[in-house]
């Protein structure tokens, strides 16, 4: 917003840019100028007047200062009449403030009707991300690819998903750097060697595949396998060198717990099984394959209810069924890593809110110094934002990918006009009633809002007619938001201010910071 600054540095300095006022239209006379420029001065220099009479009797400084500041209000006050923008706002604020306990009441239903309403916002119904609108050539052939039958088909398969003992769920990569990926972390309490483990790894996989299906038709655990080639090797009239050498003439799993490690590495090496890890002829980590149900582009709800049979049915395996040493097993997927994403980019959303309110709340109470307006500021940009949401929700939107990453830059603007009218309301010094400083904090401001609010409006206006979706839908997510940025700031926060706004402030903040300052000096 540097133009905001830069049109309220023209403003107080009397410029008659066309661009900064209405003079050129309206007529302003000359000697008005040199009347905004006096009563610009008194409003900045209302704290300097009390230093220079703090010597003086203070019966008289008091009266002084008190006529001093009446003059200050009604000088800025009849200067921000001139323009036609300033009478505009003049007319407005004359309607709100006639109908401002009417206003407040329809403020807070709306509030309280779009908090509702924005609450529907769900995630999508599949995971796809479209870059691109319907009707370009690239997204029409995508829509065309998933009518095919060979593609429904691959849907139907499900996808692959991978379950492991002796390997702890952990990511040791560096979490603000995608390019770094975690190093194993193994499970030191795994030990699959005694004839309990070895018999509960065997009889395991009857039971998952009967819940989810094999992989593929002619797949079978390694410890399925292994039971296999035992009873193949200690049948055959030449057994391989692996088997006479390391298995001590096992017939079937489960074997001896002192030939398990030698016997089932020498086979995964016999048989180039990829499925038994060892480290120093240790085995550390079993792997199996199984079947998982839904697709990465199915919807979050499917992969939600898939994701929760499967932990379901593995935790009454470790609860139920897994003796000591096996018990610690997990499962992944490849579908399940969008899922994650999706979950995590929403979390992020609502997160961002709550740290946009936060520092919009610290940034208000810094600029105004007061607890009453930093409160009023925090319910406007809670309605900006349950606002935005509910119009969005309106639209049909879900909160995917991209619409995550739009909500987070939403909640970033949604704070700016209030807390320069927030700041605005403070500019009078000492007790002055809350109506005017609600008048004079809409005409003092509000030119410069306005002004930010159209140019942002129609930067948002030449983005709608992109190609690329993210662009189009940020120019529907800024205008959502400016807009109720705008009826944030010129409705509910100064219907707020009018109705219930402080006549003095910073006079909390004054008597705390004079209790410190002079705590301070004593000691």
């Amino acid at each position: 917003f540097p133009a905001l600054c830069l049109y309220d540095k023209w403003l107080l300095a009397g410029s008659k840019n066309c661009c900064v006022n209405f003079d050129w239209c309206c007529g302003r006379k000359v000697e008005d100028e040199d009347v905004f420029a006096s009563n610009t001065d008194l409003a900045l220099q209302a704290t300097a007047t009390n230093t220079d009479h703090a010597s003086s009797n203070e019966e008289g400084a008091h009266k002084h200062m008190a006529e001093r500041n009446e003059e200050e209000r009604q000088g800025l006050l009849e200067d921000e009449h001139k323009t036609l923008i300033h009478r505009f706002l003049d007319g407005y604020y004359i309607i709100l403030h006639k109908f401002r306990w009417l206003i407040l009441a329809a403020a807070t239903a709306a509030t309280i009707g779009c908090t509702v309403f924005a609450a529907q916002l769900t995630q999508p119904a599949n995971s796809d991300v479209a870059l691109l609108p319907d009707s370009n050539e690239y997204q029409m052939h995508w829509a065309w690819k998933q009518n095919l039958l060979s593609n429904e088909l691959a849907k139907l398969e499900g996808s692959e998903a991978i379950l492991l003992w002796g390997v702890e769920p952990a990511d040791t990569g560096t979490h603000l750097d995608p390019d770094t990926w975690t190093t194993l972390v193994l499970d030191d309490e795994f030990d699959p060697k005694s004839k309990e483990a070895q018999s509960y790894l065997l009889d395991f996989c009857d039971r998952l595949f009967e819940s989810f299906g094999r992989v593929k038709e002619d797949y079978e655990c390694p410890m399925v396998q292994f039971d296999g080639w035992l009873k193949d090797q200690s049948t055959s009239d030449t057994p391989t060198m692996a088997y006479t050498a390391n298995c001590k003439g096992a017939s079937s799993a489960p074997v001896p717990s002192d030939v398990f490690d030698p016997c089932i590495i020498a086979w995964s090496k016999d048989v180039n099984n990829m499925s038994i890890l060892q480290v120093d002829g240790s085995v550390k980590v079993i792997e199996v394959r199984t079947k998982s149900n839904v697709s990465y582009d199915a919807s979050q709800k499917l992969l939600k209810e898939e994701w929760t049979t499967y932990e379901d049915w593995l935790e009454n395996e470790r609860q139920d069924s897994a003796p000591s040493g096996v018990d610690k097993f997990y499962h992944s997927d490849l579908a399940y890593w969008w899922f994650d994403t999706n979950n995590q980019m929403m979390k992020t959303a609502y997160g961002a809110a709550g740290i946009a309110l936060f520092c919009a709340a610290v940034v208000v109470y810094i600029s105004t110094r007061s607890f009453v307006l930093t409160t009023f500021a925090a319910i406007a940009i809670l309605y900006v934002l349950v606002a935005a949401t509910a119009c969005l929700v309106g639209l049909g939107w879900t909160l995917g990918f991209l619409e995550s990453v739009l909500f987070a830059i939403l909640i970033g603007i949604s704070c700016d006009f209030v807390i320069h009218v927030g700041h605005a309301y403070t500019m009078y010094s000492g007790d002055v009633n809350r109506g005017r400083r609600s008048h004079f904090a809409l005409t003092h401001m509000g030119p410069s809002i306005l002004a930010a609010a159209f140019t942002t409006f129609m930067a948002a206006v030449v983005m709608i007619f992109t190609e690329i979706t993210f662009f189009r839908k940020f120019a529907v997510i800024l205008f959502m938001t400016i807009l109720h940025s705008t009826i944030g700031c010129f409705v509910v926060f100064l219907v707020l201010c009018d109705c219930f706004g402080p006549a003095e402030p910073t006079k909390a903040y004054d008597a705390m910071k004079a209790k410190i300052c002079g705590s301070s000096k004593k000691e």
